[in-house]
């Protein structure tokens, strides 16, 4: 069974590389079996968070680079190689967003919670478990959608 200590370890490595106050994970047992580690995102006072046109850029293209490949995700038949390549697409959108972030530190502060989880993910998508970290990366996706604004999104199952 995992723990919730990579991923912990993970977000407190993150954020203070960022300068983002430490980064709580906890495990939550899923459906299938797997223990992706929950995310714990918080409201704005009861509504999502606004962000900003970087923000929208990088998470459109994240979805849609995961999108392109649900079927073969969801199938179990993701290639390792496609994988590593499609972790190297979201980790070149995940740098644009790092380097162009103007967020409020409140703002920021949550989304780097969604962004931990994608970093595990992309990890998980290198290192080739493909299945494992797609999940994570949509379950930090469909996160992301329910906590903060962004026109249009929408949820991928």
């Amino acid at each position: 069974m995992k723990t919730a200590k990579p991923l912990a370890a993970l977000a407190v490595a993150f954020s203070l590389a960022l300068g983002v106050p430490a980064i709580a994970a906890a495990e939550t047992a899923t459906h299938e079996g797997h223990d992706p580690a929950a995310l714990e995102i918080v409201l704005n006072n009861g509504a999502k968070w606004q962000g900003d046109q970087n923000m929208y850029t990088g998470m459109t293209a994240i979805r849609g680079a995961i999108a392109a490949q649900l079927a073969a995700i969801h199938g179990g038949t993701l290639a390792a190689d496609v994988a590593r390549q499609m972790a190297g697409e979201i980790q070149a959108h995940l740098d644009f967003m790092l380097g162009n972030c103007v967020l409020e530190p409140e703002v920021d502060e949550q989304f780097h919670v969604v962004l931990a989880q994608v970093t595990e993910g992309v990890s998980d998508l290198e290192a080739g478990n493909a299945r494992e970290g797609a999940e994570k990366i949509v379950e930090a996706l469909n996160a992301y959608g329910e906590h903060f604004e962004h026109p249009g999104w929408q949820a991928l199952h």
